[in-house]
């Protein structure tokens, strides 16, 4: 972080489930944070180009030992036909149940993510670590007041808010573990230089579409971990989605015809033990890693 300008130390404040933590994310429009993963060609196909989203303190159980882990996303959305849960060739809903946005009971989590996207791994599942997802729901808006609450949300107030006490509208867990997830809302809003960190994502976005290197599609958003708290409308509740035409933070039914379908990117944690091999890091010439014998 002191030699990067693509790599940012991040110091977090106390939340209600995590201790003050540091953490470290690449950021700006297209660092060289590229890894192949899941093959040894010596051109990395595209299907196995992966993302470094930082070096993050992360438990394998709560109340357990917080290890520096690097963070991956996949580089381009990920598609499969075994789940029987994609439409159109590419999207998902979040859930398959419009009165459910619990993530730990979600199809994305049980049946594409952790199920057939696992499976696919093969040997390379040796390389990942399970661990702590944080569940903590944000708020759209406010039914009483009429307030909309998700267009204020800066990065720090993400973050603090998934790992917040606050469960999702059908009471969902504020934790769970598992190997395979997806980015959080605030891994979006960090993935920005930290000069806009006491901005609003919202109110941001159009710098988000220049100068955020997780921003991926004009096109699409693309569905996060987090659940919303509040009713999304009178009969449907609702998880939060990134990026997109506006850039920004979005709310959306978790289950609801063609209106809820996004594409997604799997993320997961390293284990320490993984090593560097060679590479340089950008799209051409990713890292190359491997178990530390």
């Amino acid at each position: 972080s002191e030699t990067s300008k693509d790599f940012e130390k991040f110091e977090h404040a106390e939340t209600y489930q995590t201790p003050a933590l540091t953490d470290y994310r690449y950021t700006g429009n297209n660092p060289s944070n590229y890894v192949c993963f899941g093959s040894e060609e010596s051109v990395c196909p595209e299907d196995n180009l992966y993302r470094i989203i930082g070096v993050i303190p992360t438990q394998s159980e709560i109340g357990g030992e917080y290890e520096n882990r690097i963070k991956l996303v996949k580089a381009d959305y990920y598609t499969e036909n075994e789940s029987g849960y994609l439409r159109n060739n590419e999207y998902y809903n979040w859930n398959n149940s419009n009165m459910n946005n619990n993530w730990e009971s979600s199809i994305l989590n049980t049946q594409v993510l952790n199920r057939v996207y696992w499976n696919s791994l093969g040997v390379y599942q040796n390389l990942i670590a399970p661990s702590v997802w944080y569940l903590g729901a944000l708020m759209n808006w406010n039914a009483s007041s009429s307030s909309t609450y998700y267009r204020n949300y800066t990065p720090n107030l993400l973050y603090s808010g998934e790992r917040g006490n606050v469960k999702s509208q059908n009471g969902g867990i504020l934790n769970y573990v598992t190997n395979i997830g997806l980015m959080y809302p605030s891994d979006y809003g960090f993935s920005i230089k930290g000069d806009y960190l006491n901005q609003s994502v919202c109110k941001n976005a159009m710098n988000y579409a220049s100068n955020a290197w997780l921003y991926h599609d004009s096109n699409q958003i693309e569905w996060t971990i987090t659940p919303d708290s509040s009713e999304y409308s009178k009969a449907n509740n609702a998880a939060f989605l990134v990026g997109g035409n506006n850039a920004g933070l979005y709310p959306n039914h978790v289950y609801y015809d063609n209106r809820a379908l996004s594409p997604i990117r799997p993320v997961f944690y390293l284990k320490t033990t993984v090593s560097y091999k060679s590479g340089l890091g950008t799209k051409e010439s990713p890292i190359r890693i491997g178990m530390n014998e």
